[in-house]
């Protein structure tokens, strides 16, 4: 919990650093996911972060089958309708050579985020190339695999 939570901050953090003039005005921004169970409480963590800083964080989700579709559109329109998307790990490539990610190697490592973050997250859902050491992304979760096998 906590590393979704320092995952959710620190991406937060880094649009806000980044953010523009208009929206310091506005302080509000739009986080895109598919629509399921964690990003319903993602949106009750930016509830308690909009509550602490005044910032307005509203989670816009729309069904699995149409979640790439619409990311990759917004993307190759160059449009302005998200400030943060919560990708898939398959999206690493395409995001960061076509342009629609941005370079977070050196926040990534100011803010030591993998030392708060499995390894294999890291490596699978925030570096790309695999072994370059650049980070394009911030891991909100992984993915665990369970094996069951019933013995009757």
């Amino acid at each position: 919990m906590r590393k979704i939570v320092t995952s959710v901050i620190a991406g937060i953090g880094l649009v806000l650093a980044c953010g523009t003039s208009s929206y310091a005005q506005d302080k509000e921004l739009t986080i895109f996911w598919a629509e399921w169970d964690p990003a319903n409480y993602l949106q009750e963590l930016v509830n308690d972060y909009t509550a602490e800083t005044g910032v307005k964080v509203t989670v816009q989700t729309t069904p699995w089958p149409d979640f790439q579709t619409k990311a990759f559109t917004e993307f190759n329109a160059h449009g302005d309708a998200y400030d943060m998307v919560v990708g898939d790990s398959q999206w690493l490539g395409a995001g960061s050579t076509q342009g629609h990610y941005v370079d977070l190697t050196d926040f990534f490592n100011k803010h030591k985020l993998g030392d708060v973050m499995a390894p294999a997250t890291v490596k699978y859902y925030a570096e790309y190339p695999g072994g370059s050491g650049k980070y394009w992304a911030i891991p909100l979760e992984g993915d665990a695999i369970g094996w069951s096998y019933r013995q009757d």
